[in-house]
């Protein structure tokens, strides 16, 4: 069955608090979404995110973003007074945490998430205690996690750590609540699990074993990219680098928590830097310089042997893109994982571009005009060359999929003088023709970025690569998603054969 979703990260949804989180506003989300005939909502990872907001730097790989919390329904259950909601949210939720008698829905929580919940509390306290989530700062014997000194903290911080225990369980009911509406609606969540853990995290503190990191705690390597299209100069990500032979003498466990985990919050999880099970790239942590780094051999098909094996027939998106030898593609190839076809990388080259529909080779796969990692696609085509707004706007007159007759509502001038060959288009006329020429692919699945559906430029931007500051932020305005946008796409959707 073909079908059709939006991409819109969490934070990203309209809110008076400045930040998008579980409240009312995910819920009309969900009821627009389902007025516009669409069947996946994608959000990014909706883990802790750090000081710049981001949520591929997250401080646990199984633990929520508490900011997300809805004051509005704990005003609703009786937890806050109306008045409270608009408090500041860590002032809101002392007050409703002091309240709260729910005890034996709150400990059956914590019991049945103890595996990571009680080192991501305790991890969570001390930063907060010292001031740093950098633990190899700390003192040794809570850097190398002594029984005693962790014993003796985790007395001294008790009520610390019980707060955050139960700002997990708040978040992990608010999602569930909301995912459980979502299917209601005949909505899928569509999920992002980051390939990196962060080094300040609990995951790297409680089993810095799996990483590859010296007696110090300090790390060897780290992660990161070499020069490619995104920056010339390459990326350090500053995450730790996984040690894959002790991660493959555990059987991979530490991973089959952190799968089985993502597919209690998502129906589809997209694998980001799917070629890094392959080979990942590793830079020295004494220069940083990524053009200092070299490949490193990851556990390539017998990891995806070993999900399948204890997790069985997971639906999974590869993150496929970036720089692919044969072996990356033969192991995407081997897990049956549909992989990403991007529309903005298909007008670098020339006609034998693979990102060009009329090359896709399978349906197996999941077709965007642009990731988070991308400009928006107003932003993007505004900014390409002559060339290419020329090559954009000579594919999808003439060797799209869009039928004949669409061509002649969507492109001005169609098939007059005024539409020759090399014409350029309108902004807004090729942003709405690269929309409708994903739906048209042969791929099964079809996801739109919300910005590209409001014809947003790059103020709307999630993120630029190598970029520390000013991502992550992008908040869709109130009443954006107009009933005149949901009838466009219901009705694109049923064009295109995508309704759900």
């Amino acid at each position: 069955m073909r079908k059709s979703g939006i991409l819109l990260p969490i934070f990203s949804l309209p809110s008076a608090g400045g930040k998008g989180g579980l409240g009312q506003e995910a819920y009309d989300f969900i009821d627009k979404l389902a007025e516009a005939g669409q069947h996946y909502w994608q959000v990014l990872p909706i883990g802790p995110v750090n000081e710049e907001n981001c949520p591929y730097q997250s401080a646990s790989s199984f633990a929520g973003e508490i900011t997300y919390i809805s004051l509005q329904k704990l005003a609703e259950e009786g937890l806050l007074t109306s008045e409270e909601a608009d408090l500041p949210l860590k002032e809101a939720l002392g007050k409703a945490f002091d309240r709260f008698d729910d005890h034996a829905l709150f400990e059956a929580f914590c019991w049945y998430e103890r595996e990571w919940l009680d080192d991501y509390a305790l991890y969570t306290a001390l930063s907060e205690h010292f001031g740093t989530g950098r633990w190899d700062s700390w003192s040794d014997s809570l850097r190398d996690r002594d029984p005693q000194a962790l014993h003796e903290w985790t007395m001294k911080l008790e009520q610390d750590i019980q707060y955050c225990k139960w700002t997990q369980y708040l978040f992990f009911r608010q999602w569930h609540q909301l995912l459980e509406y979502a299917h209601t609606k005949g909505i899928e969540m569509i999920g992002d699990l980051p390939y990196f853990a962060a080094f300040e995290s609990a995951d790297c503190w409680a089993a810095r074993e799996l990483f590859m990191v010296d007696a110090n705690g300090r790390q060897t390597f780290l992660a990161g990219a070499p020069p490619d299209a995104f920056t010339a100069e390459g990326q350090c990500w500053g995450n730790p680098v996984y040690d894959w032979a002790q991660h493959r003498a555990q059987g991979y466990s530490w991973w089959m928590r952190r799968i089985r985990q993502q597919f209690r919050f998502f129906d589809v999880v997209r694998i980001d830097h799917m070629r890094g099970f392959e080979s990942f790239y590793v830079i020295p942590a004494e220069t940083e310089d990524p053009k200092d780094g070299h490949w490193e051999k990851g556990p390539g098909t017998e990891f995806f042997d070993t999900v399948k094996a204890q997790l069985g027939e997971g639906r999974f998106i590869a993150e496929d893109l970036g720089y692919l030898t044969e072996e990356v593609k033969e192991m995407v190839r081997n897990t049956g994982f549909p992989g990403m076809k991007i529309l903005q990388f298909a007008f670098d080259t020339g006609e034998e571009n693979v990102y060009l529909p009329f090359n896709y080779d399978t349906d197996n796969a999941v077709v965007y005009n642009g990731t988070h990692d991308n400009d928006t696609t107003m932003g993007w085509y505004k900014k390409a060359e002559d060339w290419k707004q020329r090559f954009v706007s000579w594919y999808l007159r003439e060797k799209s999929d869009i039928p004949e007759e669409r061509k002649y509502e969507l492109f001005a001038g169609y098939k007059s003088e005024e539409s020759a060959a090399d014409a350029i288009m309108e902004p807004r006329e090729a942003v709405r023709g690269l929309i409708e020429m994903a739906f048209s692919t042969r791929c099964d699945t079809c996801i739109i970025s919300m910005q590209d559906y409001l014809m947003l430029g790059s103020e709307a931007r999630i993120n630029v690569p190598g970029i520390a500051e000013g991502n992550w932020v992008w908040q869709m305005d109130e009443g954006a998603f107009t009933e005149e946008l949901a009838a466009y796409i219901s009705e694109i959707s049923g064009i295109y054969d995508r309704k759900g």
